[in-house]
């Protein structure tokens, strides 16, 4: 019994002999280890966001119509409460992009953008929730983030905060890479086939939790699917919506949420109000 304690001691003590160690620089390494593995916190996340914006910003300009842009905001906020993700960084922010282009794009934190041509395809509030409530469900699985590349994303996890404040053009080079990574996936690339139907399937389940009906994602899918045998750009970042419509109309089977009246009549003033 002695010896079987010993063994590991005296091995112990020949290394410390033969191999000195640094412990500072030892215990420094593992820090390194364990920050590389680190999520990036709320606060990152929200640096992030605001670079990649400012990248889409920079390609389109914002559609200065108060009466939509307070609607997408006030629609889009009530359905963010019933989500799982009700809280971020800075909060939730929703605008709408001047452009025909039929899209919409969530960036990192909570930042969503729509098109005009997007909002032009809705005919009610439900339509225009169903766009809302599936990039909402992107921001909660943090789905923005995972387009940032492994070896990138590790990298952000080994600078501590003092670092990725310091400037240095290392951090700056990291920083405008990942910021690229996520501008490239959200306007060209665009996300897994896998990603799409689980935002898409949230969404529905967000939908009627927030008191909307749920068929109006798929009436809106089915808006793209006609746009896409025209060969139009609409969502061409997105897989095929007619693959999209085969499962959310199976989902959706399950359930029935009428319409509202009072949204339809109030969405049709905000629509008049920001002549569309």
């Amino acid at each position: 019994m002695k010896r079987a304690i010993l063994f590991p001691l005296l091995i112990s003590v020949v290394c410390a002999l033969v191999l000195p160690i640094n412990l500072g620089k030892a215990l420094s390494g593992l820090k390194k280890v364990g920050e590389t593995i680190r999520p990036i916190s709320e606060e990152e996340e929200y640096f992030i966001g605001r670079a990649v914006a400012a990248n889409i910003l920079s390609k389109y300009p914002l559609w200065k119509k108060e009466a939509m842009t307070a609607y997408v905001n006030l629609a889009g906020n009530t359905m963010v409460l019933h989500s799982k993700r009700p809280e971020v960084y800075s909060g939730y922010h929703f605008a709408i992009l001047d452009t025909d282009e039929i899209n919409a794009l969530s960036a990192p934190s909570g930042i969503i953008f729509l098109t005009r041509g997007l909002v032009q395809q809705t005919e009610n509030e439900d339509e225009l929730a169903a766009v809302i409530a599936h990039e909402i469900c992107h921001i909660v699985a943090k789905d923005p983030l995972k387009a940032i590349k492994s070896d990138r994303m590790k990298s952000l996890g080994a600078f501590t905060a003092a670092e990725m404040t310091s400037g240095s053009s290392q951090v700056v080079k990291l920083f405008n890479n990942t910021v690229m990574d996520i501008s490239g996936t959200l306007l060209e690339k665009g996300y897994s086939r896998k990603q799409e139907k689980e935002a898409d399937l949230a969404a529905i389940r967000l939908m009627r939790t927030s008191g909307y009906n749920p068929e109006a994602l798929l009436s809106m899918l089915q808006k793209l699917q006609s746009r896409e045998t025209k060969k139009s750009k609409a969502f061409s970042a997105h897989p095929p919506a007619k693959d999209r419509c085969e499962y959310v109309r199976r989902e959706v089977g399950k359930t029935g949420c009428s319409t509202s009246p009072a949204r339809v009549d109030r969405y049709r003033i905000a629509r008049q109000l920001s002549g569309i």
